[in-house]
């Protein structure tokens, strides 16, 4: 409760775990989003890449660390994954995997496309060896295994119906662009708001104006403790175990003493 923001109840106390995984992010950002680096070529030749995190099933060679970052990726606050975190920046399409990536439309082809993806004969190829310049027009150039049945002809129809929205950029890298909080690039703290499972309560206004309020702390965090029934009343110390006398209000003798009981209902009849 406390690790909540406030505007939600809580006291804004950072959440350690959250604010780690999102740490660790970051390296997955930049795993697919800086260009070198001979610790990123370490990482691609040892573990395959940043698209390996995805991968089902452990290895014995896979470090602890590496560990993490396969967590952090499948973490359910991303989405599905933390793909859905980012976009790809179509430029020259030479690091977008044409069937694998979400690049056009925001999928994996493969995903939409499964029949043609397992009848494919070129299934890592990037986008940038698949496509040609004709004619002042843009064209494809897809290898297939076998021949399509006439069922299968539809979904190429579709298939090439969505490659017409495809415009790469020569001369221009493929990147990441982070989609959260319609920033261009990756940021620890809006991650971490975005994986916090309490941005989908609605706030309330009644804390907004508390935490507003021109009292100090101490004040105004008894208030906040009073709403939220923390404070230390004899029924809440009878329910955490704690021996007490009597569970009735010290005031008034007649009900037992709750936090609702000595601020209004006993303030109201003194």
């Amino acid at each position: 409760m406390v690790c909540k923001p406030r505007e939600f109840g809580g006291l804004g106390i950072i959440n350690p775990k959250l604010f780690n995984l999102t740490l660790l992010g970051k390296w997955i950002w930049r795993l697919g989003s800086d260009k070198g680096g001979l610790w990123k070529e370490i990482l691609v030749s040892k573990y395959g890449g940043w698209r390996s995190l995805g991968d089902e099933g452990k290895s014995k060679r896979y470090s602890l660390w590496w560990k993490d970052l396969k967590e952090v990726w499948a973490l359910e606050g991303w989405g599905r994954s933390f793909e859905d975190g980012f976009k790809w920046k179509v430029g020259d399409g030479k690091d977008i995997s044409f069937w694998k990536d979400s690049w056009l439309n925001g999928v994996a082809l493969k995903s939409v496309f499964s029949r043609l993806y397992s009848i494919c004969s070129a299934k890592d190829a990037k986008v940038a060896e698949l496509e040609f310049w004709s004619n002042g027009v843009w064209g494809w150039q897809l290898a297939w295994r076998r021949l399509f049945f006439n069922w299968e002809n539809p979904l190429v129809d579709q298939l090439s119906h969505l490659l017409l929205e495809a415009m790469l950029a020569s001369g221009e890298a493929d990147r990441w662009i982070w989609k959260v909080r319609g920033l261009q690039t990756f940021s620890v703290n809006s991650a971490y708001n975005l994986v916090r499972k309490d941005r989908e309560v609605v706030s309330s206004s009644v804390f907004r104006k508390l935490w507003r309020c021109k009292a100090v702390p101490s004040a105004v965090l008894t208030a906040w403790r009073t709403m939220e029934n923390k404070l230390a009343t004899r029924v809440n110390l009878n329910r955490r175990g704690v021996l007490v006398e009597s569970s009735m209000c010290c005031l008034c003798e007649k009900e037992e003493e709750s936090c609702r009981n000595l601020f209004l209902d006993c303030s109201f009849a003194w």
